[in-house]
Order: structure tokens, then C-alpha cells, then sequence
């Protein structure tokens, strides 16, 4: 969960405008089998299509421990969701509230004191309700927008996990959508014996830069079922292996009736 990286930045498209035939091919999206039957898996494992379907929004509040700068500090935060693209983080700190919206691919960060900073396009165009699994990413195995990739198996926190890549692909020219795929390649975790989600990571791009990517890798337990959906109460996130934050829900909630207006994206100034 990254809550500040606040530079403008628009999305880097590569347009076909030279050396690409007006007939060529349209880009080819990638099932695996084998990724496939992980992802149906997971997502019935956390509550299911049914359970996506009933979803309208969520509301989740808890606390965060930041750990950026070398010096640990906890603020309570409010995490909103609706639909499968729109989010809302509210951080309270000293100083007021810091507040990130992300709504259909595009993003802002709203200051304490009212200023608003656009956030990269490079990392909000494929940003799903990250903090629940069955609405991440994973939830558009299924759509006919994605690439599923099975990249083998792997030990975590000694558990057997299969790993499988989710590539968030909206557009099948066949060049941008190429700039998609790696721009929104994720990698998600399926716990072999209980088949949950306990480890999602991605390669975002530093705010600011089209060039510079850091890992992040977010590690997910304390699962909790909540109107059917499992949804894990204990998230850590790391970025280039260094502790980010350690986040822990003390309350979720779907289907409280959020106002559109909460996902509304002021202008920058």
C-alpha cells in the first residue's frame, strides 16, 4: 500500500504511428491452462463470483505503521472502496488529512492543507481494490483483458505456493498493449493447502520517472470472512525489500451505500 508518491505524471503510450502496418495483428492475450486453474481456485477460495456480485463498496478502517525514514510512526487510516477501480485512502496525520483517490485509472493525492497532486498514470491505469484480493486484479482473470501466466512454484514463510502472473491489458494494439502488459505485471501467491492470496507483488514506477520501477511485495494474512468475502485484517508491504507499512484493520465493512462523491477526482493545483 503506497499512500505518497505524488509527482504528476501522465501515462507513457507507445503509439504505432510509424513501422507498424494499419493491418497488423491484434496482440495476443495468454491463458495458461495451469494459471488458470490456480486463479479459479484462489478466487473461489475467498469467496467466489457470488460474492463479487453482491459487492457494491467497502469501508475498512485500522491503524499503520509507517516505517519510511528509519523513524516508525502509526496513524489511523480509512480505506473506501467501490466497484472494482474506484479507492480511497484516508491517512490522519498530525497535520490533517492525507487523502489518495484512485477512480477508473486515474489518481490524485490531496494535501492537509487542500493541494492536490495528479498521481502516475504508469501506476493507477490497472489499480484494482488492492487491499481486497477477490477485487484486485485477480478479479479480471476471467474478463478477456488480461494475460495469466503460471510462473511455478515457490516456498513462502514455509508454505507451498504457486505463483501465477496477471498482466492488466485494456488495449490489444499490438504495441501498446505490449507497454501495458509489462507496465501492470503482477504476481500473486496461492497458498497450495488453503488456496488464499498471501503475497501479491508488483514493479510500480517511481513518481516522476517513466524509467524507474522498486519492488513491491505486500504480505497478506489474518483472514477474516466478511459478508462471504475473505479479506485479510494484516497487510505488510515492502519496497526494494525494505519495510513501507504494516497495516491492521480493526473493522470492514461492504455494501455501507458510499457516496459516488467520495471517489470524485479534484483537479490538481
Amino acid at each position: 500500500m503506497i499512500m505518497n508518491r505524488a509527482v504528476p505524471m501522465i501515462l507513457v503510450y507507445v503509439i504505432a504511428t510509424s513501422g507498424v502496418s494499419a493491418a497488423a495483428s491484434k496482440y495476443q492475450l495468454k491463458q495458461d491452462p495451469q494459471a488458470v486453474a490456480v486463479a479459479q481456485a484462489a478466487f473461489a477460495a475467498m469467496g467466489g463470483t457470488e460474492a463479487v456480485a453482491g459487492y457494491q463498496d467497502s469501508l475498512a478502517s485500522g491503524t499503520v505503521r509507517i516505517s519510511a525514514g528509519g523513524n516508525p510512526v502509526s496513524f489511523p487510516i480509512t480505506m473506501k472502496s467501490k466497484g472494482l477501480r474506484g479507492t480511497r485512502v484516508e491517512l490522519q496525520m498530525p497535520k490533517g488529512t492525507n487523502v489518495r483517490i484512485v477512480n477508473q485509472g486515474q489518481g490524485v493525492i490531496v494535501r492537509p492543507d487542500g493541494s492536490v497532486r495528479n498521481l502516475s498514470s504508469n501506476n493507477t491505469f490497472y489499480e484494482h481494490v488492492n487491499h481486497v484480493p477477490l477485487l484486485s486484479l485477480l478479479a479480471e482473470y476471467a474478463n478477456g483483458n488480461t494475460n495469466l501466466l503460471y510462473k511455478g512454484a515457490a516456498q513462502l514463510q514455509g508454505q507451498a505456493e504457486d505463483v501465477i502472473e496477471i498482466d492488466f491489458v485494456p488495449n490489444l494494439d499490438p504495441i501498446n498493449a505490449r507497454v501495458f502488459a509489462a507496465m501492470s505485471r503482477t504476481l500473486f501467491f496461492v497458498n497450495q493447502s488453503t488456496r488464499l492470496v498471501d503475497k501479491i507483488q508488483s514493479a510500480p514506477f517511481s513518481e516522476g520517472s517513466d524509467k524507474d520501477t522498486f519492488k513491491e511485495e505486500s504480505y497478506l494474512s489474518d483472514y477474516r470472512s466478511v459478508n462471504g468475502l475473505l479479506v485479510p485484517f494484516h497487510q505488510i508491504a515492502f519496497l526494494d525489500g525494505q519495510l513501507e507499512t504494516d497495516l491492521k484493520f480493526t473493522s470492514f465493512s461492504f455494501n455501507v451505500g458510499l457516496s459516488d462523491s467520495d471517489f470524485a477526482l479534484p483537479a490538481a493545483r
